[in-house]
């Protein structure tokens, strides 16, 4: 059966409180991203021994580092962008590979495979962004290589790659990066997002124009999109995003990875705990149904 994880503070900002239920949950794949209310890469030396601590204590496999790296703007000047876990004053790319160098040595610590970074904030593509991109992204894939980790470049709606299609253009300009990088750079697929972005037909179609990618990570969250076009998170298989389809698919496709829930679920009634274990439950019963 396809494995499932979690963004630990999709369950609490206590990270220990979010290990440990996802333990009794039954969930031995995690996700970090942020803990006791930090992104991981700020934490200080005796917090990241703590987290380092609670993931080996509870024998839990890490499935990679969700770091904040270039969600910043490709040309370094800082501007207003609404997003959420990004960071401040790290606009200059020499002071994003020092948080990209940050998040590879926390992978490697905790036996992360994968370190997830974004593509800068939405723009027009165009031949000159997409060339800042690609030497972005190789610089990146060096750091990544000394670190013996590898990249997934995530598509998200306020990045220059939102939908499975852009995605897809993208790894056509990857195929160039020298040979002793492309094991280190791959892509997560979020087919929430690229419905959020607009990406209608986010499975079959965005998927599909991931042919030319190395699919590496998968994450999971289903929205429903309003008439305004505002995205509202239910559970999986509640929303837009034919997830009966996409998961047979991956599996149909030889996808060995895991597929990790970023759900986003915030009911009023629930609290962020009881809606991540909403969310657990409706996950397994899609992967159950798919596997099926």
């Amino acid at each position: 059966m396809m494995e499932l994880g979690i963004i630990t503070d999709e369950v609490s900002d206590d990270f220990a409180r979010a290990c440990e239920l996802a333990h009794d949950w039954g969930v031995r794949h995690v996700e970090l991203r942020q803990a006791w209310g930090k992104n991981v890469v700020q934490l200080d030396d005796e917090e990241e021994q703590r987290l380092v601590d609670v993931v080996q204590r509870l024998d839990l496999r890490v499935t990679a580092v969700a770091s904040p790296v270039f969600k910043s703007p490709l040309d370094e000047v800082p501007r207003e962008v609404a997003a959420d876990f990004a960071l401040s004053g790290v606009e200059s790319m020499a002071a994003q590979l020092d948080l990209l160098e940050r998040a590879c040595r926390l992978a490697a610590r905790v036996g992360a495979p994968f370190v997830r970074v974004f593509t800068f904030w939405r723009e027009p593509w165009t031949d000159d962004v997409a060339d800042a991109l690609l030497d972005k992204l190789t610089q990146a894939a060096r750091v990544a290589a000394r670190h013996d980790v590898t990249l997934a470049v995530e598509n998200e709606p306020v990045c220059i790659v939102a939908t499975g299609r852009e995605l897809g253009r993208l790894c056509e300009r990857l195929a160039s990066l020298p040979a002793e990088l492309r094991p280190h750079l791959g892509t997560l697929w979020d087919p929430g997002n690229a419905l959020a972005a607009g990406e209608q037909d986010a499975y079959p179609g965005g998927y599909d124009a991931l042919e030319p990618c190395r699919l590496v990570h998968v994450h999971l969250k289903d929205p429903s999109i309003g008439a305004d076009g505002t995205p509202t998170y239910l559970p999986l298989g509640e929303g837009d995003v034919d997830y009966a389809g996409q998961l047979r698919r991956l599996r149909r496709d030889g996808y060995e990875g895991t597929v990790v829930l970023e759900p986003h679920y915030a009911p009023a009634h629930l609290s962020r705990e009881e809606a991540a274990h909403a969310c657990i439950h409706a996950a397994r019963d899609a992967i159950a149904a798919a596997e099926g």
